[in-house]
């Protein structure tokens, strides 16, 4: 049996290792590791596969199939809605399955594994003058295969949609892992497919019979949000396209099943490969930075500021911005657009295919709006830092030195941009006599404020308080015409709402849709359809606490208060800019992330992993590769000091064990060097040259015997 796992569980390990090439774990760090995401979550799952190939998968995927095993298909676990912790095997994509598999730049389009981080992917097409439309925020560290399971989309979602519009096919395994591969079928296409064998046969007899049963439409038609930008249960109503139903772009009326694994958060199978519509990167842009007394004022102009055609429009709110000020590179950021000290400001974008045209659009604006403080930006460096500032700015909320916190669990929903200006305040009033406070930022193009009450969630009361407000917003919503989930998905924040959103007979077929692909509920249970209730499996929770500790350094709130502030967000596993997380671009092994070492630190601390192993060798392990660079200080958007939380883990590890000899090696290099240098350096530095002496410095203190060491000076 594996570390006192279920006697089943471990059968299941046995058997598969044999079967896989890549990396199947089961030891209690790794499942650590991948028990939270960037939610407010923490689940232990069974283990993690890491696969080299959809082989791996497919082995995975047929035992777990014959025993009954939950799987749970994950990328870059950047999920705010918890889709991404579960009880179960966790198959992680994003190391090794990363790969571009075929780019037509003629035809546009580009077929890639799930794992490929998306700032990765756009970062080999811009040199062909193409994207993956929708950006969401999380792009540098969030994989293609969570976006299109999410139906993500992004600050340019009125320009380019949701993802669902990009995904051409995709590839996958099946509950008892047999491989699919779904795409637009025409009539004749159809009918074959609905005479095949097999489990591919039966779910599109399943699914054609509902989507076309004229009772099944209606209740389609009456119950989908009426706002376009909608992700939440599963996309049954690409199949309508009647008129009845506002899918805002343009639709490919085939039949295609890759509607509804774009949005399905890994509840129907597990995607191999996905074929992506591109478009042109746009030629030029240019910004509007328009600054508000009020959220008020801003959302009663948002209509007008629509009627100019802009490709994006985007809140930062005035927490934000008061956050951003206590942070440095934040602070630099702001500072270079902002004229004054708004209480929040909109960055309006315009594209164009010359300067010119910029300016004339900006010059409307300005005509339409001289009453407001309007800043155009049209250097790229200067839009640069504005955008930036926008990506940070969850993290930068998230970096309140307190135990409430903007929290997610409604800021996920939309409404018609001409309702904002009534819906917001309705929220407000309610969270006010509850006496919570709020924060907005994001996407008021579309509707989606990401509004995140300031929430305790180690309080009994303020969980109380966090589903009282999520019920009040999902009856709110059905005035406007909202959707409850527009980007980020249902997850366990939000899919214990979906038959009181959605109406008891929509989501009967939204079960009749998980039935027909995963009868047995093997694929991320209890999302989506039969949740578990919205406050099962929190992170935090009102039983929460930490062990006392007495610090070596000075942390003002306390040590385990400084390693709770790092969020879950990712940002250390980004691989396309900056210098965090260095140990995790080398290795990628989450574990050697900023992030992973907070959550194996705070899981010692609050007694998920053995109180022991605080001070284990296993934890030193996972620490010994920071190396302090101070990369996370300047870069993660909650300021969590890796290297300054390792000198407090090193003085508690070194009370207990023996220190290295390679640490007396360094401590005394000032001894070292008047030893070697003088009339003495021509010896030391042949000595040091010596293969010999290579070998002794590596069995003895660990220095690689494959570096060049450095000289001694006369």
């Amino acid at each position: 049996m594996i570390n006192g796992m279920d006697p089943a569980v471990s059968e299941f390990f046995n058997e598969l290792r044999p079967r896989v090439v890549g990396d199947l774990r089961a030891d209690l760090y790794t499942r650590t590791l991948y028990s939270t995401d960037a939610s407010l979550y923490q689940v232990m799952p069974h283990g993690v596969l890491i696969p080299k190939h959809a082989d791996d998968m497919q082995a995975a995927i047929e035992l777990a199939a014959r025993r009954k095993l939950p799987l749970l298909p994950r990328a870059g676990g950047s999920s705010l809605a918890g889709q991404s912790v579960n009880a179960a095997l966790v198959i992680d994509t994003s190391r090794w399955l990363d790969q571009v598999l075929e780019l037509n730049v003629e035809e546009s389009w580009v077929r890639v594994q799930p794992g490929i981080v998306l700032d990765v992917l756009n970062a080999r097409l811009k040199v062909h003058g193409l994207q993956f439309g929708p950006d969401p925020a999380s792009s540098n560290r969030a994989c293609v295969g969570g976006i299109v399971s999410n139906n993500a989309t992004g600050s340019h979602s009125i320009l380019y949609g949701m993802a669902v519009d990009h995904v051409l096919e995709i590839k996958a395994l099946l509950d008892d892992g047999s491989p699919v591969h779904f795409r637009p079928l025409d009539e004749q296409e159809l009918r074959q497919k609905l005479l095949h064998a097999g489990r591919e046969g039966e779910i599109y007899r399943r699914v054609a019979a509902l989507v076309r049963d004229e009772d099944n439409r209606q209740i389609i038609r009456r119950g989908a949000p009426r706002h376009w930008r909608r992700c939440g249960g599963y996309n049954l109503a690409r199949f309508i396209h009647d008129g009845s139903i506002d899918h805002y772009l343009p639709q490919d009326a085939r039949f295609n099943l890759v509607n509804l694994l774009a949005g399905a958060e890994g509840t129907l199978a597990a995607i191999t490969e996905v074929k992506l519509k591109l478009v042109e990167r746009p030629k030029l842009t240019a910004l509007a930075i328009i600054e508000f007394p009020s959220l008020q004022a801003s959302l009663e102009v948002t209509p007008e500021i629509l009627a100019t055609n802009p490709t994006a429009i985007e809140l930062i709110d005035d927490l934000s911005l008061r956050m951003a000020a206590e942070n440095r590179d934040a602070a630099r950021l702001v500072n270079s657009f902002l004229r004054g000290h708004p209480f929040c400001f909109f960055a309006v974008e315009y594209q164009g295919e010359t300067e010119s045209e910029l300016r004339s659009k900006l010059q409307s604006l300005l005509a339409r709006f001289p009453h407001l403080p309007i800043t155009p930006l049209y250097d790229p460096m200067l839009q640069a830092n504005v955008w930036a500032v926008r990506k940070i700015g969850l993290g930068l909320l998230m970096s309140m030195r307190s135990d409430w916190k903007p929290i997610p669990f409604i800021e996920d929903t939309a409404v018609p941009p001409q309702h904002l200006a009534a819906y917001i305040p309705k929220i407000e009033a309610f969270c006010n006599e509850l006496g919570t406070q709020m924060t907005y930022y994001a996407h008021a193009s579309a509707g989606c404020l990401h509004i995140r009450p300031l929430i305790n969630t180690k309080l009994g009361a303020e969980i109380d308080k966090m589903r009282a407000i999520s019920l009040f917003v999902a009856d709110l919503l059905g005035d406007y015409g909202g959707a409850l989930s527009s980007e980020h998905g249902d997850g366990r924040v939000r899919s214990w709402l979906a038959e009181r959103f959605y109406g008891p007979e929509l989501y009967a077929l939204f079960k009749e849709v998980k039935a027909a692909f995963d009868p047995h509920n093997l694929f991320n249970p209890g999302n989506i359809v039969d949740a578990p209730s919205q406050d099962r499996h929190l992170r935090y929770g009102a039983d929460y606490q930490t062990i006392p500790l007495a610090p070596a350094l000075h942390w003002p709130a306390g040590f385990a208060a400084e390693v709770e502030m790092c969020n879950g967000a990712g940002v250390c596993r980004k691989l396309t800019t900056g210098a965090m997380c260095p140990s995790f671009m080398a290795t990628r092994e989450e574990e050697h992330s900023t992030r992973g070492r907070a959550n194996l630190l705070r899981a010692a601390l609050s007694g998920r992993l053995p109180v022991a192993e605080l001070t284990s060798p296993r934890m030193y392990a996972a620490l010994e590769l920071c190396v302090s660079c101070k990369a996370c200080k300047a870069e993660c958007p909650s300021s969590v000091d890796m290297a300054r939380i390792k000198t407090e883990f090193l003085a508690h590890y070194y009370a207990e064990h023996p220190r290295r000899k390679r640490d007396y090696l360094f401590a005394h290099i000032d001894l070292l060097s008047k030893l070697g240098s003088g009339w003495r350096a021509p010896i030391a530095n042949w000595t040091l040259s010596l293969g010999m002496t290579k070998s002794l410095l590596d069995r003895w203190f660990g220095i690689s015997k494959a570096r060049s060491l450095p000289h001694f000076n006369r």
